[in-house]
């Protein structure tokens, strides 16, 4: 059964791109990952205003603070889920869960019938857990050396 959230899952705020930023860049680091590669991450991981403006999202704030986010992005043929980052003071509280779905309902409205997701290596396992097809792999943009789990959501 999922969570019921105290707030309600809204588009992200022109000017709060630097407070999500931070988020990912927490999650991210969560997972082990060596300083000089999170630092590597900072510019695939910074949420500017143009990102807000133009691409579909999620978040959800508890206590007055981005507890998670996501971001979507339509391409010709399907929907792309662009980032998922949850606080990891929440992992297992249900706000991942309730971030994908929201986004799956997003693609879903704009008329897409699949979405597709680059993972970090440690959220395949979710992306398993919440239906998608692991349908190949890609090359990260941070370091061309690593490949990244690649997904397909059916919606």
């Amino acid at each position: 059964m999922q969570k019921s959230f105290s707030s309600k899952i809204l588009p992200a705020k022109l000017g709060d791109g630097a407070e999500l930023t931070v988020l990912a860049l927490d999650s991210k680091a969560f997972w082990g990952y060596s300083e000089a590669f999170i630092k590597s991450c900072e510019t695939a991981l910074k949420i500017t205003d143009e990102m807000i403006e133009r691409l579909h999202s999620g978040t959800i704030r508890e206590d007055n603070a981005y507890v998670g986010f996501y971001f979507l992005s339509e391409e010709e043929s399907h929907a792309e889920l662009q980032l998922l980052y949850i606080s990891p003071s929440t992992i297992g509280k249900g706000y991942g869960r309730a971030l994908f779905e929201s986004a799956m309902k997003k693609a879903i409205s704009l008329g897409h019938k699949t979405m597709k997701i680059e993972a970090d290596p440690n959220a395949a396992d979710f992306y398993k857990k919440m239906g998608a097809k692991h349908i190949g792999w890609c090359r990260s943009e941070v370091d061309d050396t690593r490949e990244l789990p690649l997904f397909m959501m059916p919606l």
